[in-house]
């Protein structure tokens, strides 16, 4: 059996034959409100039933449940799902507007590029748009993401739905674009005490975390919840940043038990880089570095032990490594597999 069905990740997506008739159930939109940011002075309206973060400066994000947020991250296996996001990033010599839409290409496994470009308006300036839709298990993933420039600031927006849903929220996401206030240079030196509170980081005293398939250690102020991956087990590790993640997956193994082949098969999922040998709960183990998302780095750890094939995902916000891999490093370390 093939090891395609033990990894769907946001760099690397399995295109599937299915018919993009089926469909999830969409959360429902229930009114719009405005959130603005006090430093980068950018506005767009969200959703007010939907699960929002926002951290002053750079960011804001609804997602339809918090339990969806996980799979915009993974791609994995899942019901519906959809999102809005706001980033600002300042541009400067490594970041322009070309290298931010390069980076927000999702990579496919056959190289492809399945994105279309085309011109736009964002926040009344010209904008690039990329857009993409693909088949999954649960029906057709469409997204659309809107690059603008103000004061050397680029502003990206992202609207996307799982499950053939987008076209649900057209009218919703239309306004939400009509909303949209780009961002600019700072014009205060620090936050604002009315602002919305910056995301809690990582707590460093740990908890046990004791699962049917595993046991881990985790921050004190993170919250395990089931994940959305196909296999024997998957859980989802976050505090109050969705982009910040341990994930656990756990998989049926009896057909191929090679933790060599597995990696060889699987390099080419993760930019085709080698993978770096290490070892987990005691067992030899290798894990490849990629990044799903713009900003975004991860890790994706494997071992093979018994029956099972064990996958162990981490996911932190690249400007805040030194917040959160020393970290995430420590829970690793306590990783024990029953």
């Amino acid at each position: 059996m093939s090891t395609l069905r033990y990894v769907t990740l946001a760099m690397v997506l399995v295109m599937t034959l299915a018919s993009c008739s089926r469909k999830a159930t969409p959360v429902p939109i229930e009114g719009l409100e405005l959130r603005k940011d006090e430093i980068r002075k950018f506005e767009i309206k969200v959703p007010k039933n939907w699960f929002v973060q926002q951290r002053r400066g750079d960011l804001v994000l609804a997602i339809s449940s918090k339990a969806h947020s996980s799979r915009f991250l993974s791609f994995g296996k899942g019901k519906g799902g959809a999102k809005i996001e706001l980033r600002a990033f300042p541009l400067d010599s490594a970041t322009t507007i070309d290298s931010l839409v390069k980076r927000s290409k999702l990579e496919f496994e056959d190289n492809l590029d399945r994105y279309e470009r085309s011109v736009a308006t964002l926040g009344g300036k010209p904008a690039q748009k990329l857009a993409v839709k693909f088949d999954q298990e649960d029906g057709e993933y469409r997204s659309e993401i809107y690059f603008a420039e103000n004061d050397s600031v680029v502003t990206i927006v992202t609207l996307a739905a799982f499950g053939n849903t987008f076209g649900e929220y057209e009218k919703e996401f239309a306004e939400v674009l009509s909303s949209v206030k780009l961002a600019q240079r700072p014009v205060v030196a620090a936050p604002t005490p009315s602002g919305p509170a910056a995301p809690e980081p990582p707590s460093d005293t740990l908890r046990n975390y004791n699962a049917p398939d595993f046991t881990i250690q985790i921050p004190q102020n993170f919250q395990g919840t089931k994940g959305q991956a196909s296999g024997l087990s998957s859980m989802s590790f976050a505090g109050s940043r969705l982009d910040c993640t341990i994930q656990v997956d756990v998989f049926d193994a009896k057909d191929q038990k090679n933790l060599d082949k597995i990696i060889e098969q699987n390099k080419g999922k993760y930019g085709g880089g080698s993978a770096t040998a290490t070892s987990l709960s005691g067992v030899k183990a290798y894990y490849f570095t990629y990044n799903p998302a713009a900003n975004i780095q991860s890790r994706a750890y494997f071992m093979v032990k018994g029956d099972r094939m064990v996958r162990v995902t981490m996911n932190w916000f690249k400007p805040e490594q030194s917040v959160y891999l020393p970290i995430f490093e420590k829970c690793l370390a306590t990783f024990k597999l029953k």
